[in-house]
């Protein structure tokens, strides 16, 4: 195997430069997109607007027909009370190539479920949903409310995976990709939504510009890919 001389090495830095150019040029112009192909891309509008953080406390979770995540989202809008519920569907970055050239993206978080946040007491939630879902356009596509173990009434998202997710998402619902390094056996991460949790990634796909963390949903685990760009790797851990 021959070893890479210095303008290989410099070659190589510049592809990396450029394709990170390319993410930051698309991010600085606020080109938020979901389920972006080779072809036409919808533009994401905001959750978060004109709503009481602290009014709307209690996260629920439906289980709904995946790929229709963001239609059923409207729809549920539409129909429900806005005083008691505010639908959406978490989102992530992700990269996507185009023309050798690497965009972010926008990706339902967990495929075929919808979160409502409302302000209903917890021992009530299930039922007034229940009941507020019969009204729904596209009911049929909402297949049931998630619920802990055997009781179908326990159906409030618990406080630290509730916490764990804000933590990480943006004013959009949106887990934004992250920039990192790594240092020796040490992954360092930047900028983004990981930083200050390295701790939860893992591992890494460099290849595929992602990071998988592991994430409780409901009191189940999952392993879910988040984007973080490696942008330097070095032998030795820097002091």
């Amino acid at each position: 195997m021959q070893r890479a001389n210095g303008s290989d090495k410099i070659s190589r830095r510049a592809s990396e430069l450029a394709l990170i150019v390319g993410l930051n040029t698309l991010a600085a112009a606020g080109n938020k997109v979901f389920g972006c192909g080779l072809g036409r891309c919808e533009k994401s509008g905001g959750n978060r607007e004109g709503m009481s953080q602290e009014k709307m406390k209690h996260w629920v979770i439906l289980f709904a027909r995946t790929g229709s995540e963001e239609k059923l989202r409207d729809m549920l809008k539409e129909s429900l009370n806005t005083d008691e519920y505010l639908p959406f569907v978490p989102a992530k970055e992700t990269p996507f190539r185009s023309k050798g050239v690497i965009y972010k993206v926008r990706k339902p978080l967990f495929p075929g479920y919808i979160f409502i946040q409302t302000g209903i007491e917890p021992d009530l939630i299930a039922g007034k949903l229940e009941t507020a879902l019969r009204s729904v356009e596209g009911k049929k596509h909402i297949y049931s409310i998630l619920h802990y173990g055997n009781n179908k009434k326990d159906v409030v998202v618990r406080d630290e995976e509730r916490l764990y997710w804000e933590r990480l998402f943006d004013g959009d619902f949106c887990i934004q990709g992250s920039v990192g390094i790594i240092e020796g056996d040490v992954t360092r991460v930047t900028s983004g939504a990981l930083m200050g949790l390295e701790g939860r990634i893992k591992r890494i796909n460099r290849h595929k510009r992602e990071a998988v963390v592991e994430m409780q949903i409901m009191g189940q685990s999952r392993e879910v890919a988040l984007m973080l760009e490696i942008v330097e790797k070095t032998t030795q851990r820097s002091r």
